[in-house]
């Protein structure tokens, strides 16, 4: 029975890598995993339902009052400590932040698990669900962004498409981009997209295609790119690189100073 185990997840990893090799998600060589954030959070976990009434969990922090609002999108690990403390930050700020779980309450350290937790997404429900989060965010007065990193990168951009009317602007770190221009066409803000040069699954080719979509739609996206690898703005993760996260901020905060300026 052991033997079999361990065939299959060695089966498990070998496809993992193979699709991350075609592009389809991150290579688990640029994921480690080190828990090394404390645990003290100022937030609630508070459930939502989608259109239709199917429950999801978020994590909700900031003032009520707040005139800024932001979404927040974990990475593949799923709504970890790593992303409470973003929205934490965020709500130092003086944001009114709402970190979405999109896996039902499932988190891992694990890579393997990591992936096909991100593989077993059903895209049509994350919408649903990132649509009632916008939904519930909302507040007379209130601009929102959204911002999420690798698997949440993507699904930042996914859901400004869900409420492009809502959203002021959008921050992608290293995610999977749509390319079709007419969806593209309906964004109304300004994306900001963070890439790492040494990105095995977001290549500069991919990033390449993403600014020509963007072109075609007449939307506006500014790009950076770094000299890092894939995850590089997550010091819990082993390809944690400071002085790119360290850039990366830098321009995140500029962004916002833009989209949120009254």
């Amino acid at each position: 029975m052991r033997t079999m185990h361990g065939i299959l997840y060695l089966f498990t990893v070998l496809m993992i890598h193979s699709a991350a090799q075609a592009g389809d998600m991150p290579d688990p060589a640029d994921h480690e995993f080190n828990p090394v954030i404390s645990g003290q959070f100022k937030g609630r976990d508070q459930m939502l339902k989608t259109v239709d009434q199917k429950s999801f969990n978020v994590y909700v922090t900031g003032p009520e009052d707040a005139r800024k609002g932001i979404l927040l999108i974990h990475e593949w690990w799923g709504l970890n400590d790593h992303i409470r403390s973003w929205a934490d930050r965020f709500a130092a700020m003086g944001y009114r932040a709402v970190a979405i779980d999109l896996y039902g309450g499932r988190i891992t350290r694990d890579k393997v698990e990591a992936g096909r937790l991100m593989k077993t997404v059903d895209q049509t429900q994350a919408n649903r669900k990132l649509k009632a989060a916008i939904d519930w965010l909302r507040a007379p007065g209130r601009r929102l962004v959204t911002l999420g990193w690798c698997f949440g990168g993507g699904q930042s951009l996914r859901a400004t498409l869900q409420a492009p009317g809502e959203i002021a602007g959008t921050i992608i770190y290293y995610g999977q981009p749509v390319l079709d221009v007419d969806r593209l066409r309906t964004i109304q803000g300004p994306v900001l997209g963070l890439y790492a040069k040494q990105d095995g699954w977001i290549t500069p080719d991919v990033v390449k295609s993403f600014q020509q979509a963007m072109r075609a739609a007449g939307k506006t996206l500014e790009v950076h790119s770094y000299d890092a690898r894939h995850a590089f703005a997550n010091p819990s993760g082993g390809r944690y690189n400071s002085d790119a996260a360290r850039q990366a901020w830098k321009e995140v905060l500029a962004f916002l100073a833009r989209v949120m300026d009254y």
